[in-house]
């Protein structure tokens, strides 16, 4: 169930992320590298899915099924940072995160 919504809230999603304003990016965002590093070192995180915007962002879903643990990233190639987009446990939570940002 969790893989079916969030593929169908992933274009939704990536609308929504797309549009945060480049403060909102410097507070929250690192080079890609570390950031993949952190989640799998700390958290036992991997990619769950991506999709790519048009004009080339790249929003990523980390998560570890065992602990429950998610992460949603956007990626900026053309700034080289990848940013934190929010974060949380259990899959029914995520549901409710993807389905707020639908709008």
């Amino acid at each position: 169930m969790l893989a079916r919504k969030t593929s169908v809230s992933l274009a939704a999603v990536c609308a929504a992320l797309f549009t945060l304003t480049p403060a909102a990016h410097a507070a929250t965002c690192a080079d890609r590298t570390e950031v993949v590093s952190a989640l799998s070192d700390r958290f036992g995180e991997a990619l769950y899915g991506n999709a790519v915007s048009n004009t080339g962002d790249v929003l990523e879903i980390y998560s570890n099924s065992v602990s429950e643990t998610w992460t949603i990233l956007v990626t900026l190639p053309d700034r080289g940072l990848t940013c934190l987009v929010a974060a949380g446990t259990g899959g029914q939570h995520l549901e409710l995160q993807l389905a707020n940002l639908e709008g």
